[in-house]
């Protein structure tokens, strides 16, 4: 299936990332860690604007400290239709066009696809993240926690 991202159209900016990778998982619950390495950006850059996300009911913080999609947000109804009509076209334009591809099973997929993979270290990926956007992050684990260092 052909999917839209928001990015291509509005640019590679953290906000549209954010958002954009909720509408591609509009009803998780995930932790800052969580929607910041999901959304390719460092928590220092998500801390800069998420309460602005919030304060514009695009995002709602639950009572456990997650964070979610407004789905009864009037912008992210129409930002979903928006990228409806978008993956429309591109569906159409894929069909049209004939090139060869690996089809994998149902298992293979699921595996390539799953983000919560116990082989899955959200403390590294966001590591590079952060040397990506020019941070010196460290996340180091001292007495079996976890210390964040900049």
């Amino acid at each position: 299936m052909v999917i839209v991202m928001l990015n291509e159209i509005f640019g590679d900016y953290p906000q549209i990332k954010v958002i954009d990778y909720l509408l591609t998982n509009p009803f998780a619950e995930l932790s800052k860690l969580q929607l910041a390495v999901g959304s390719d950006i460092s928590r220092i850059t998500l801390n800069k604007f998420i309460d602005d996300l919030i304060s514009k009911q695009l995002i709602i913080q639950t009572s456990n400290s997650k964070y979610k999609l407004n789905l009864k947000s009037p912008i992210i109804i129409k930002l979903n239709m928006f990228l409806d009509e978008l993956n429309k076209i591109a569906i159409t334009e894929a069909l049209t066009y004939d090139e060869d591809y690996d089809e994998l099973t149902d298992e293979e997929l699921d595996k390539l696809l799953d983000e919560n993979a116990p082989d899955v270290d959200l403390y590294n990926i966001e590591k590079e993240i952060s040397m990506m956007e020019n941070y010196n992050v460290v996340i180091e684990e001292v007495e079996e926690q976890y210390v964040l260092t900049i």
